[in-house]
């Protein structure tokens, strides 16, 4: 017998069962097989940690080990979330004059804010879930935001029809500039909620938490905009979703970015 083939028997030998004579012979007369033989019956050592390494380690984990507060009921924080969509929307609408709410009519009213609200709901239970780790869901959180996206991009195109307009570009920045100037208030005011939780996912949070500020900048554009043109809502209303989310997912993925990087302090 030779080496390889002790490799062979010991591979398909089933556990606890004794090597065939020829084996024994073999590995009697081969020093390298007589080793392998010795390190398998004894098994791997394990090393144990020095002292100062335990200590090291044991105060890596104390070094954030602090009591917490019990979470409030999931309930309380989407009333806080629908309080601050609210809020922010009514506000803005009210500094920007409600011209748009006058001339949509009953159908796109109904779609256009029906979709919305629909959307932040959807975006806010999210939220919640993803406070509270080892939460079930539904659907995706990742693909929520984009489920949410093609909805009311559906919704818009359902109801608006392409219309000629001037000053595309100058009429459609304005909007775009005022729909993130009362979503970023929107953003802040959902991380003061949020913060209570424990995020594990922060860009996952921080897109769903942009979409669902960019919702609100988008309910102030429709209430307030006079123009009902398919291409400037698609582009200009729309786009303060998907800025509002990027922008919220890269926040999130410079706080992963700061806790990976984060040292770590050995306790006195």
């Amino acid at each position: 017998m030779t080496c390889k083939d002790l490799d062979a028997v010991l591979n398909s030998r089933p556990s606890g069962l004794a090597l065939p004579p020829e084996a024994a012979e073999h590995i009697a007369g081969c020093p390298q097989c007589r080793a392998l033989m010795r390190l398998l019956d004894e098994g791997p050592k394990i090393l144990q940690p020095s002292d100062s390494r335990v200590k090291v380690i044991h105060a890596s984990v104390l070094l954030d080990l602090r009591p917490v507060r019990p979470l409030a009921p999931s309930g309380i924080f989407l009333v806080g979330l629908a309080t601050s969509f609210a809020a922010v929307a009514i506000i803005g609408s009210m500094q920007l004059h409600a011209y748009g709410w006058r001339v949509l009519d009953p159908l796109q009213k109904t779609v256009v804010f029906t979709s919305l609200v629909l959307g932040a709901g959807a975006l806010a239970l999210s939220m919640v879930r993803q406070m509270r780790p080892g939460s079930k869901y539904a659907v995706s959180p990742a693909f929520l935001p984009i489920a949410v996206f093609l909805l009311l991009v559906a919704g818009i195109a359902a109801v608006f029809q392409r219309q000629e307009e001037s000053a595309f570009v100058s009429r459609g920045l304005f909007c775009l500039s005022s729909g993130l100037k009362y979503a970023i208030p929107g953003g802040l005011l959902s991380w003061l909620i949020l913060r209570r939780g424990a995020v594990l996912a922060p860009r996952l949070m921080g897109a769903t938490a942009g979409g669902f500020a960019g919702l609100i900048g988008i309910t102030v554009l429709e209430v307030h905009c006079p123009n009902l043109s398919l291409y400037h809502i698609l582009v200009w209303h729309v786009s303060v979703l998907l800025l509002s989310a990027l922008g919220g997912l890269a926040l999130g993925a410079a706080v992963e970015g700061w806790r990976i990087r984060r040292p770590v302090r050995p306790a006195a």
